[in-house]
């Protein structure tokens, strides 16, 4: 089953729980992707999302930082439908599409199978050789995941991702196990890619970095809540890469 497949199934579990609404997707007069209201996620006594709001609009490209354990990943798998949080509103797209730091390429089925699993009679062959051919794999239609390097296959799993024009987008981690070079030309790819699908975009990240090559805005989450929130623009990089250090914990000389 692939990623957004998966993600179909579980995104009606929200539904079920009272007060905890999943809605249908915006309607093409709502510049928003995402809404969050009220957010609230526990594990036994411990709580991991204290009444989060958060609101990513269509095209925008907003990054997640924070250190371990402060709520990140638990909050994209619950926008994701793989995870069910404990109160609050979530308003997304029915099937927003993931995008993890492993591909989940299945092994067994060719490229152009592994990008329209789940969406065969939408997107077909032709509609999946036309996603490869946006990553830079033209050609590789027949081609098998085992033969693909680590950025190949991301490539491969960000087309699995967008065939179906998303209006949400999730990555988690994503690029995290490449070598910087790749890393690199990963980022160029996908900012060419939102910019043409324009998608509304999370991306959880440990990376300073990759936040400030990437988002459009950064949010910095402390003890599950949006603790604070940039837009790059509005700062030099390298004042607003020492504020974000700063607000991680972390020294920076």
């Amino acid at each position: 089953m692939s990623v957004t497949a998966t993600l179909s199934g579980h995104a009606n579990a929200i539904d079920a729980i009272e007060g905890i609404p999943r809605h249908e997707t915006e309607t093409a007069a709502s510049p928003l992707a995402v809404s969050v209201r009220g957010l609230q996620r526990r594990y036994g006594t411990r709580v991991v999302i204290d009444a989060l709001d958060l609101e990513i609009r269509k095209g925008e490209f907003v990054a997640l930082l924070g250190e371990s354990g402060c709520g990140k990943t638990t909050l994209l798998r619950a926008l994701a439908g793989l995870d069910t949080p404990d109160a609050g509103q979530i308003r997304a797209p029915e099937r927003p599409s993931v995008v993890f730091q492993e591909h989940r390429l299945l092994p067994w089925a060719n490229l152009w199978e592994n990008v329209a699993l789940g969406h065969e009679s939408s997107v077909g062959r032709a509609g999946a050789s036309r996603a490869l051919a946006e990553v830079g794999l033209a050609g590789r239609e027949h081609d098998w995941p085992r033969n693909l390097s680590g950025g190949q296959a991301q490539r491969v799993a960000l087309a699995r991702a967008l065939v179906r024009e998303p209006a949400l987008l999730l990555l988690d981690e994503p690029f995290a196990a490449l070598d910087a070079l790749t890393r690199i030309k990963m980022h160029g790819l996908v900012k060419e890619l939102v910019a043409r699908h324009a998608p509304g975009v999370l991306i959880v990240t440990h990376d300073v970095d990759e936040a400030l090559s990437l988002a459009d805005r950064i949010l910095v989450m402390r003890a599950g809540r949006i603790a604070a929130s940039f837009h790059p623009k509005d700062h030099t990089p390298q004042t607003l890469r020492f504020t974000l250090l700063e607000e991680l914990g972390v020294q920076s000389h």
